[in-house]
């Protein structure tokens, strides 16, 4: 059995994205310096094929795009008309993505060599949709199933049809409830697999005895919301964002997808997205258009339960941030949420030294409108609702900043770590101590 899942694991990673569809394609960085600029930004996503890989759209802070380098005349001309700084990173992005596959790869053979058990395919791969459907089965057979510690099930199914696949961890006594979720956007692969750590982590821990937060809390983590784009990422265009729906049914256009972390109804398309179908921002033809964003909703709506936490994990940028996207004000709540994410953040900092910013996405990031953290605050009325953008930094210092999106699986396990800490610790954060309650209880009755 053992060598089946091995020989599943090592067919299947063969198969890599087509990465010479970005031959030719440039890695530039732009500095902004006024509103105006902003906007021209925004003209290039929309008119020139240009993908903007930073989360961050303000003035005076840099910005990573990438474009084919037919366009890049067009953009260099605009650019010095504007007075806008832009300056070449990189000019083939072919290259660049599969220098990240080969240190991949060269990480994968050391671990083989130095550990001379079997190394769980989770901790050294990006896996495939087939391979988490298969990863979730082994967890949920590996968990005591006869004290019913583990459920797993789909919430609805995408426009290729595959199954979004969800798992409960938690005793069945369980009474409060948390929601995670990873890999809205396609190109993200260390979300997905960050979800994975946590999953084998948690049921780890049931296994041993130790399950202090699950006694209190069922976990429900859907690893992959967005299926069919992240095969499409895997086998095809590496750097796909969107789902996979065609867009030719409501426009004339062969370009194919929609952002959905622009898609859900809450304030949609107010600000920070695209109606053009080509644009990676893409909201769709209106809101919650898509399988992906109604099963996620349906999900939190119509489920007996109710939710302490929603937490949507992403990459890049190193950040733990809080409603709203679609504005620059912030929820009655803030502080209390900002608190929180302080105590997840420390505690994430605490295991690799790893720095996360924090605040509320507008005012962190730039003002967006349609996402699934807004969303679930707004219309799913979940107390303490986080985005949190994962590694590496944005900041153009940062020593792996250059991989992006493209960070290569030797980060797996200690990314992994580090946001297993933080989870752990925020989740310890929401359990009010019997103590601490009756005083809350005995001071609003004085």
């Amino acid at each position: 059995m053992l060598f089946k899942v091995y020989l599943t694991w090592v067919l299947a990673t063969l198969s890599h994205a087509n990465n010479h569809f970005y031959k030719g394609h440039e890695l530039i960085r732009v500095l902004p310096k006024t509103n105006e600029h902003l906007r021209l930004i925004h003209h290039f996503e929309d008119n020139y094929g240009v993908d903007r890989w930073s989360e961050v759209l303000q003035v005076n802070r840099d910005i990573k795009m990438s474009l084919p380098r037919k366009q890049l005349p067009k953009i260099r001309k605009l650019c010095k008309q504007y007075g806008i700084d832009m300056k070449i990173l990189n000019n083939n992005l072919e290259k660049l993505i599969q220098s990240s596959d080969d240190i991949s790869k060269q990480h994968k053979t050391r671990t083989r060599r130095a550990i001379k058990h079997f190394t769980p395919p989770h901790l050294v791969d990006y896996l495939r949709y087939d391979q988490i459907v298969q990863f979730l089965n082994q967890q949920h057979r590996r968990s005591p199933t006869y004290r019913n510690f583990t459920s797993l099930f789909s919430i609805g199914t995408t426009h290729e049809n595959r199954s979004i696949w969800t798992i409960r961890i938690g005793k069945p006594t369980a009474r409060r409830n948390i929601l995670m979720d990873c890999g809205i956007h396609a190109r993200e692969f260390i979300s997905p697999s960050t979800c994975l750590y946590m999953i084998d982590k948690l049921i780890e821990e049931v296994n041993n005895g130790r399950p202090s937060l699950l006694s209190v809390f069922n976990i429900y983590i859907i690893p992959l919301l967005n299926p069919d784009g992240y095969e499409y990422a895997q086998t095809e265009r590496r750097m796909w964002r969107k789902n996979r729906s065609p867009n030719g049914i409501h426009y004339r256009s062969n370009c194919m997808g929609v952002d959905l972390n622009r898609n859900f109804g809450y304030h949609w398309m107010e600000n920070g997205a695209s109606m053009n179908p080509c644009s990676e921002t893409y909201a769709g033809p209106h809101q919650d258009s898509e399988p992906e964003t109604r099963s996620l909703q349906r999900f939190i709506n119509q489920s007996p339960r109710s939710w302490d936490a929603y937490l949507t994990f992403h990459s890049y940028g190193q950040y733990w941030i809080y409603p709203w996207g679609f504005a620059l004000h912030m929820p009655d709540d803030y502080r209390e949420l900002n608190n929180k994410a302080v105590i997840g953040s420390e505690a994430l900092k605490r295991v690799n030294g790893t720095l996360y910013k924090i605040g509320s996405a507008a005012n962190l990031l730039y003002e967006s409108a349609g996402g699934s953290d807004d969303w679930a605050k707004g219309v799913g009325q979940i107390k303490y609702v986080y985005t949190v953008e994962l590694r590496p930094s944005d900041d153009m210092n940062d020593a792996h900043a250059h991989f992006a999106f493209m960070l290569p699986t030797t980060f797996i396990e200690p990314v992994g770590q580090e946001t297993y800490a933080g989870v752990k610790e925020f989740l310890r954060s929401l359990i009010i101590p019997r103590k601490s309650k009756l005083l809350v209880k005995n001071q609003k009755t004085m």
